[in-house]
């Protein structure tokens, strides 16, 4: 009994490591928009520091990260053939965003980096290897030491240092998953139909904070004037009759928006029945995650009621990656400054106990 309870120690501890993603929305996005083709362990004798705005680590403070993580690019189909790497990796914080890093790259910690893994040879796996797939599309680096997470008010330095790589220390492709702002849009039930045998047809596209709300109709009654309800921070609701409001609609004239905290735009309709209003979201990180729904209702003096409706359409708002990287080529002991990518961010993994 005494020889077993080690291992039962160890059983339990690693039924007890659980997984962060980076940014938070990727655990609802099975894939990014976009790849990063050799950033930040394929871009051959190197270093890639990557700074994470703590706002949006989901590490608990207190608990140890084990295992970074990244997952191949899913959209690419194409083998890319992992390498032995020469690497070291490098953890601590800084007070700065990552919004204004610095371009040196010892500038950035604040404190004294800590180093979680060699310098010590680590072979890539493949990606995207029919023959022997990634659990997931996902690879991971165990850490020789374990990060203690206690940021204090700091965001997260993570510092990818490539000694050398077996194939001359020259970068190759190794396509990652690249997350950019994730902003899903619902669209609801058929408007009504109108007198010209026509139904209006609402759109918008995914937006940011700091970007534009595009709203686009078509095929309404033309040179008409059309009312869009803005519902802020609600979503669609089940379609109702909307007799009440309006004595004598079409039943199949329904509202789908939440009657509170409502604003309106006017706007007319063009001589073929479409109209494109917008609005920009405030650049505010607060603004995140909030839903804006939509709904159009169309002067039209030959339809019942004299009014029709759209569809609606709500979109979340989303929000630019809360990170950036500081890459160079060169050996990482002599190479002091790099370049900076704003909100460029592989689609982060952290394994933590």
């Amino acid at each position: 009994m005494i020889r077993c309870l080690p291992l039962f120690l160890l059983a339990a501890g690693l039924a007890a490591q659980s997984t962060s993603i980076f940014p938070s929305e990727y655990t609802a996005v099975a894939e990014g928009p976009n790849s990063s083709a050799n950033l930040p362990l394929a871009n051959g004798t190197s270093r890639s520091l990557i700074v994470y705005d703590a706002a949006d680590v989901t590490v608990p403070t207190g608990h140890s990260i084990t295992q970074l993580g990244f997952r191949e690019d899913a959209t690419t189909t194409t083998l890319d053939n992992g390498r032995a790497l020469q690497l070291e990796i490098r953890m601590g914080y800084t007070t700065l965003s990552p919004s204004s890093l610095s371009t040196t790259f010892d500038s950035i910690y604040d404190g004294a980096p800590t180093t979680v893994f060699g310098p010590t040879l680590f072979t890539l796996p493949n990606l995207r290897d029919a023959a022997n797939p990634l659990p997931n599309g996902q690879l991971f680096i165990t850490l020789t030491t374990p990060f203690a997470y206690a940021p204090a008010g700091r965001n997260l330095v993570v510092e990818y240092r490539v000694f050398g790589n077996s194939i001359g220390g020259v970068a190759f492709n190794y396509r990652l998953d690249r997350a950019d702002f994730y902003s899903p849009v619902v669209t609801g039930a058929p408007g009504c139909q109108h007198s010209g045998n026509n139904v209006t047809q609402l759109t918008t596209s995914p937006v940011r904070t700091g970007g534009y709300v595009y709203l686009n109709g078509a095929n309404s009654p033309a040179n008409s004037f059309a009312v869009i309800a803005v519902g802020v921070g609600t979503q669609l609701v089940s379609p109702y009759p909307l007799g009440v409001l309006f004595p004598g609609i079409q039943a199949s004239c329904t509202g789908q928006m939440d009657l509170t905290n409502l604003a309106t735009i006017g706007v007319g309709t063009s001589a073929q029945g479409s109209f494109s209003p917008y609005y920009q979201v405030p650049n505010n990180p607060v603004f995140n995650d909030l839903w804006l729904s939509h709904q159009a209702i169309v002067l039209d003096v030959f339809s019942p009621a004299s009014i029709v409706t759209s569809n609606g359409v709500a979109v979340q708002v989303g929000i630019l990656p809360r990170s950036s990287i500081l890459y160079a080529n060169g050996l990482p002991s002599t190479t002091t400054t790099g370049t900076v990518s704003a909100n460029y961010c592989p689609v982060a993994f952290f394994r933590w106990l």
